[in-house]
């Protein structure tokens, strides 16, 4: 019998960890935005810097992690990470203060750099040289999956038995469903005679693509994809930093917090088919292409949220809206690793997603505190309809420019 190749494990470990790992620490933050703030009589903008701080935290944690996740032994990092976050959201059902959800998403914003940010394209990285993006997009995907499952599981524990059952639920669905995974089956990268899937069919029919080892960090910096494509990382998590104020919007607009939770459901199952096809795409189609057409989905999936009010419109424009995240998720880690190469790719990465966190922890709490000046999200969400536009450019220039650099490196190692 065919044995099958380990690689095939850590894609389901990044499966488990990216449905389970999203759809609690993000994806379903917003439904608590709400009965919080009515139970401490404070403002949706007070509640959502709680995201603000987790996010800021990120972003420093960043700076370091690419490089910390190569030197700690992966299995016992992930554990860390995951126990403290299950155990953060346990204890956030009995808080009595606003200022112990700014410490607990403080601290889970230092452990996501390593948990969920890097962890899944690092890992799949070390372990796919074939179908590298149809992986990724698949794992990445199941975090919308995860949205789509736990957001109406989650708005039902808060509607029947509070806000604070509906941590403690969270906090232990995150244990019981991780921890077996980072104790028992990852692995950080082939050892010995093991190779990543792929590696001999990679390297017999892209000889030039798989012997290059890519760039240094400051090798990257004297590029101009560099920009680029943090450029793309800053607008549009800038973008997603709104997703987590949908439910909210659709209460603004004199609906119930139901229909805000079903139309976010269809931002994660839209988000689902966008991160799973296009990984399968950018390995099969041109990839400028590819770029245009999300990017097309994510302005109309936005833009259409203004106009509609029927229940059923605006979950097919949160389906469309979703679709346009998987440049953001999929592809930017998919270029990265195809524009810098693997030799400085943690530290690359890490450093991107830093400047992008940035902006989701800024874009978190200017758009709640528009709403609480305005009484609208209208500017916020006119606003990601443009920057779609202005990041997805950004990368179909990267990857213009890209092929042309990988063309040079070619012609002068030919000649030399």
């Amino acid at each position: 019998m065919h044995k099958i190749h380990y690689g095939w494990w850590i894609f389901l470990s990044t499966c488990v960890i990216s449905l389970v790992g999203f759809g609690m620490v993000v994806d379903t933050i917003g439904l608590f935005f709400e009965p919080v703030s009515a139970s401490f009589g404070i403002t949706r903008a007070g509640v959502s810097l709680m995201v603000t701080f987790q996010n800021i935290a990120c972003a420093i944690t960043l700076l370091f992690a690419g490089k910390l996740m190569e030197k700690i032994n992966i299995r016992l990092l992930l554990t860390i990470c995951f126990t403290i976050i299950g155990l953060g959201f346990i204890s956030l059902g009995f808080a009595h203060s606003i200022v112990q959800f700014y410490v607990v998403w403080t601290i889970i914003g230092i452990m996501q750099p390593f948990a969920l940010t890097l962890s899944i394209p690092v890992l799949l990285g070390n372990w796919f040289q074939k179908y590298l993006g149809t992986v990724l997009g698949i794992a990445l995907g199941l975090s919308a999956i995860g949205g789509s499952l736990f957001n109406p599981i989650v708005s039902s524990v808060i509607t029947n038995f509070g806000w604070r059952s509906g941590w403690i639920v969270e906090g232990a669905i995150t244990l019981i469903a991780i921890l077996p995974f980072t104790l028992f089956v990852i692995r950080y990268k082939p050892t010995g005679q093991t190779k990543p899937f792929g590696y001999q069919e990679v390297t017999t029919t892209e000889t030039s693509e798989a012997d290059w080892q890519g760039l240094s960090f400051k090798q990257a910096l004297k590029t101009p994809m560099f920009y680029l494509i943090t450029f793309a990382m800053i607008a549009l998590q800038w973008v997603a930093g709104l997703v987590q104020h949908v439910s909210p919007y659709i209460v603004s607009i004199h609906l119930p917090l139901t229909i805000g939770a079903t139309v976010v459901s269809g931002i994660m199952l839209g988000a689902a088919a966008g991160k799973v096809s296009i990984g399968w795409f950018l390995d099969h189609f041109n990839n400028q292409v590819v770029i245009i057409m999300y990017a097309v989905f994510g302005i109309v999936g936005w833009l259409s949220l203004l106009i509609f009010r029927d229940t059923s419109l605006l979950v097919g424009s949160g389906f469309v809206l979703g679709l346009g995240q998987g440049i953001m998720l999929v592809s930017l880690p998919y270029f990265i690793r195809k524009q810098f190469g693997p030799k400085d790719y943690n530290n690359i990465l890490s450093i991107i997603s830093m400047f992008g966190n940035f902006a989701t922890a800024i874009a978190v709490s200017v758009d709640g505190k528009i709403f609480d000046i305005t009484g609208s999200y209208s500017l916020p969400i006119t606003t990601n309809g443009v920057l779609y536009a202005l990041g997805g450019a950004a990368v179909v220039i990267s990857i213009t420019l890209s092929h042309h650099y990988l063309k040079q490196k070619s012609a002068k190692k030919a000649v030399a």
